[in-house]
């Protein structure tokens, strides 16, 4: 892979209490190409990937630090407010068994019941596909491995490494599926439908979102299915639509579903908003820069999101920013939540950071290339997290590196847990790899 590009220059790197003072003003930044993206491997020659568009670095480096130039200020759906970083004791969220779906389930914690090596492991075996594998693989009930390629095909795969069946549609998959209780498979594809695949890899059925569907669904426990295109859609689980809360630009922000009901996503144009589950938006936040992270749920119900802006933010579950922590770089992974409410996320300046619910960096691991991938936590708190210098880690709770492995290519997609140790991770290579 290319040498990993300079960081993104930074302000401040600490917590800026959030005072609400009214819209931004426009940043004299330069022209921002058109092609859109996902990641660099997208953009041509030696354009970078930048808030959903290639640009070049300087480019980039120039938009980010005329967005810093602004007040740190954040429009809420309250109005004005100081609001006071709540103390840090509280029970922390209880570990629930493993969802199969983006980050482990429906609060986006990451954690997972299972346990990961704990020393470098081995390549158990590898699926081939043709193109390179950003989504996450989810775990099915039985061990079947489900994940998408930029082939455009959707794959099962055994707990042994062979194909049981694969399904190929119109478009990319960029999308991590979420499996309901019943067994259904849901997963978006880049041509903007929604598919239904039942566990024989059947279509079940397809719905047109009406916009590429590159963010991950997620699964209430009743049933009902939310994904972001144009905005929110949310279906039941034979595929009609129950409410559509539209959202100017993209979105690739995978939605959040709170335990108050509201299932909450982050915007292109730099709104967090959060609707409630009869379609109506209970409350929106101003983020100042474009949103890729899927927001998670922490200590107190708080809301943490990472921003192209290179911040990660904390809101209450009203609205109501508490803090911003400045990173170097675009904040695209989203964030995992420790047991003891840490927060644990990665940045394009090539570094892993542990927050405290307050905002207060706890440690910090720097790796040699952007970290696109958000993190996932085992059940001994120990955290795998993969970067663009062709790594994946293995990090204690304390921040102690207990092993790395070259891949041999970059790594955007999430490691996914399996009941017997191994851990099972996408790479640009094409392949799928067990580790144990």
């Amino acid at each position: 892979m290319a040498p990993p590009p300079t960081a993104i220059p930074r302000a401040m790197r600490g917590v800026t209490t959030a005072l609400v003072f009214g819209l931004i003003t426009s940043c004299g930044a330069q022209a921002v190409p058109a092609s859109p993206c996902m990641s660099d491997r997208e953009c041509r020659g030696e354009r970078v990937c930048h808030q959903g568009s290639c640009m070049f670095e300087e480019e980039a480096r120039a938009h980010l630090v005329g967005q810093l130039e602004g007040t740190d200020a954040a429009v809420t759906a309250g109005g004005q407010q100081t609001v006071t970083t709540p103390p840090d004791e509280a029970d922390p969220p209880a570990v629930s068994p493993e969802r199969p779906m983006f980050m482990g389930g429906p609060l986006h914690t990451g954690r997972s019941p299972q346990r990961g090596p704990t020393a470098t492991p081995e390549v158990a075996w590898t699926h081939r596909t043709g193109a390179r594998v950003f989504a996450s693989p989810v775990v099915g009930e039985d061990g079947t491995i489900y994940v998408g390629s930029l082939d455009r095909t959707f794959n099962a795969i055994s707990p042994t490494g062979e194909l049981r069946w694969r399904y190929t549609g119109a478009d990319k998959f960029y999308s991590t599926a979420a499996i309901a209780s019943d067994g259904t498979i849901v997963v978006g594809n880049h041509d903007g439908s929604l598919v239904a695949l039942t566990r024989a890899g059947q279509v079940r059925w397809r719905v047109d979102v009406g916009a590429p569907v590159d963010a991950s669904p997620v699964i209430s426990d009743e049933g009902n299915i939310y994904v972001t295109a144009a905005g929110l859609h949310a279906y039941d689980l034979e595929g009609n639509l129950r409410f559509h809360v539209a959202a100017s630009g993209g979105v690739r922000s995978s939605p959040v579903i709170h335990p108050n009901g509201l299932v909450v996503f982050g915007t292109s144009d730099g709104r967090l908003v959060a609707v409630r589950t009869d379609g109506d938006v209970a409350w929106e936040a101003r983020t100042r820069s474009s949103v890729e992270s899927g927001p998670s749920v922490g200590l107190h119900g708080n809301l943490y999101v990472g921003t192209d802006r290179g911040q990660v933010l904390a809101f209450d579950p009203d609205g109501r920013q508490l803090w911003a922590f400045d990173t170097g770089g675009d904040v695209r992974a989203t964030p995992a939540i420790a047991e003891d409410g840490t927060i644990i996320v990665g940045a394009y300046d090539r570094t892993l950071y542990a927050l405290s619910p307050q905002g207060e960096e706890r440690w910090s691991v720097r790796t040699s290339g952007r970290i696109r991938a958000s993190a996932r936590i085992d059940a001994e708190g120990r955290i795998y997290v993969g970067s663009q210098d062709d790594h994946l880690y293995a990090i204690s709770p304390t921040g102690e590196v207990l092993w790395d492995r070259n891949m041999g290519q970059d790594i955007d997609s999430s490691v996914a847990f399996g009941a017997d140790g191994a851990i099972y991770i996408g790479v640009d290579d094409g392949g799928v790899y067990a580790l144990r």
